[in-house]
């Protein structure tokens, strides 16, 4: 059945996924209701929603022209922020304290979102034109107003998407902007123990981080994950360097001492004192479980991660991290 850009059997539904159908991107909807996302990952929420057996069993499905429509009839809540990050260095815990504010809708490595910033890579003749313009319409479709107290939208990208760090800016020109990072060693610890899918070979374009496709065979994993994570690191420091509009780099040893005060100065929140105590909450637990009390994993890590993982990091890592601390510490100096 074809539904109208503006029809309003379309409220309370979100673009789920997004999918090409031959040379043809279309879009599937699933019933989201009142349901907030606060989960750590937006995936979590969709899944559990999915439970529902009304969401499980009725669907809309539109083509990303109609999303686009949709957008000018509902054009959704202003996006207010963007988190980028190196990965395993605390962008959970950013994010699920903005999510712990009711006003805000937090959109936390949202899957059409990574599809859309990915798209001109299976259909080439796909312009940044094109991807900016569907951006749009997808955050403004998942950033819809379901409660009366939410009044704006931040997105918790995925490591990987600060190689389009200056696209995103183009989509939502003005809107501040962190970048956070961690000791390279710590996160090489981490990605040991289970890699992300960006530190495993062929999931990016070798091309987006520096290599000839023919490099891949000739690396380990190792030696591929630290170069990945240079190149992460490389191009939040050059975006930063380059910055117009707010912008920020934060690193993980400032979490526990700072998060709550950055993400206030930073995005402008002036939370009430009910909303000071939330935030204060939830920076005390731990972001992907929060049942548990948050746990600083520093020493941990140190302790168990491999030598040719500590080499590797050292060998690739460390000279742009430390040239993201120096810029840094330069500009807290600066007041």
């Amino acid at each position: 059945m074809s539904l109208a850009p503006d029809d309003a059997r379309l409220d309370g539904w979100i673009p789920a996924r997004l999918h090409v159908d031959g040379e043809v991107p279309r879009v599937d909807w699933c019933h989201l209701g009142d349901r907030r996302f606060t989960d750590p990952f937006f995936d979590e929420t969709l899944e559990r929603r999915l439970r529902h057996p009304f969401a499980l069993l009725f669907r809309h499905q539109t083509s990303l022209e109609t999303l686009v429509a949709r957008q000018a009839a509902r054009p959704g809540l202003p996006v207010k922020g963007l988190v980028f990050h190196m990965s395993r260095c605390g962008s959970t815990l950013l994010a699920q304290l903005l999510a712990s504010l009711p006003r805000h809708i937090v959109l936390s490595e949202a899957s059409p979102v990574d599809v859309v910033l990915r798209l001109h890579l299976r259909l080439r003749h796909v312009t940044d034109e094109q991807r900016i313009e569907w951006l749009r319409a997808v955050v403004a479709a998942l950033g819809q107003r379901r409660h009366l107290e939410e009044d704006g939208v931040f997105l918790k990208l995925d490591a990987w998407h600060v190689l389009e760090l200056p696209l995103l800016q183009r989509a939502f020109p003005g809107v501040p902007w962190l970048f956070l990072y961690r000791d390279p060693v710590e996160v090489m610890a981490s990605h040991q123990k289970h890699r992300g899918a960006h530190m495993l070979p062929g999931v990016l374009e070798p091309a987006r981080v520096g290599l000839e496709s023919g490099q891949l065979s000739e690396l380990s994993l190792e030696e591929y994950g630290a170069r990945v994570l240079a190149r992460l690191c490389d191009a939040g420091l050059r975006a930063y360097r380059e910055r117009k509009g707010p912008a920020r780099l934060l690193n993980y040893r400032q979490l526990q001492d700072s998060a709550v005060s950055q993400l206030v100065d930073l995005f402008g929140l002036q939370p009430t004192p009910t909303e000071a105590g939330l935030l204060a909450s939830a920076a005390a637990r731990d972001a992907k479980n929060p049942v548990l009390p948050f746990a600083d994993d520093t020493e941990d890590k140190a302790r168990t991660v491999s030598n040719t993982s500590r080499t590797m990091a050292e060998r690739w890592v460390r000279e742009v991290y430390d040239s993201l601390e120096a810029e840094r510490l330069r500009d807290a100096a600066r007041g």
